[in-house]
């Protein structure tokens, strides 16, 4: 029995690496190229067409802040499809932005076809293939960071990710992969977020932080 396959949209802003990407990835088992887009526009059109699984991204389109909106318009426009950032880059601001705006996963472009293809279906089914390392300290020391200036209401650094989640409708799941977290941890960060809040619950949660306007930008 053949694999099911991931839908896929590839998007790069260079047109030489987007049709290497559309007919490398297109070629191994289990991805079906849904489209191949080189411009945020067209992105976001066609994952309202196709409703793919996953959006394969370059980051700098061409630079940082124009792929990071468009990471965030797909999580907010279509919650179901995820979204993987390939690029060159290792610096860890990249890395952190692309983690905070919402995407799945971070795959350095010099990773074979295989490994870009594996890491695109862990994503699908819902996992985080692992980071290099390096990177995994570096996203935790940029993490650990967010929380040196005063959050409101008390909240750790912790529980400022989490509610920030929470917020893009993740579930306790998806934040363990986003935070590498256990889900012991999520949910005891939880409990104390919705304490400090005074809400009920999740739905609450994020309504308060909407309010507030905490993670608007």
């Amino acid at each position: 029995m053949s694999e099911p396959q991931v839908s896929v949209i590839v998007v790069d802003d260079h047109p030489v690496v987007l049709e290497g990407l559309r007919r490398g990835l297109g070629q191994q088992p289990g991805l079906e190229i849904v489209a191949a887009c080189s411009d945020p526009s067209s992105v976001l059109r066609n994952v309202a067409r196709h409703r793919p699984s996953v959006v394969l991204t370059d980051l700098k389109m061409p630079d940082r802040e124009q792929g990071l909106n468009l990471i965030r318009n797909v999580m907010e426009g279509h919650p179901n499809t995820r979204c993987v950032v390939l690029t060159y880059s290792e610096d860890p601001d990249d890395l952190f932005e692309a983690n905070q705006a919402g995407a799945a996963a971070y795959v350095l472009k010099d990773s074979s076809l295989e490994e870009i293809a594996t890491a695109v279906k862990v994503v699908a089914a819902g996992g985080r293939p692992p980071l290099k390392p390096d990177l995994e300290a570096m996203l935790w020391s940029r993490l650990r960071e967010t929380a040196a200036q005063g959050r409101p209401y008390n909240l750790t650094d912790r529980e400022w990710n989490v509610l920030r989640l929470i917020s893009q409708g993740f579930t306790n799941q998806e934040i363990c992969q986003q935070l590498y977290l256990s889900g012991r941890t999520v949910r005891r960060a939880a409990t104390e977020i919705f304490r400090k809040l005074g809400v009920r619950n999740r739905a609450e949660a994020a309504s308060f932080a909407t309010q507030k306007g905490w993670f608007l930008n």
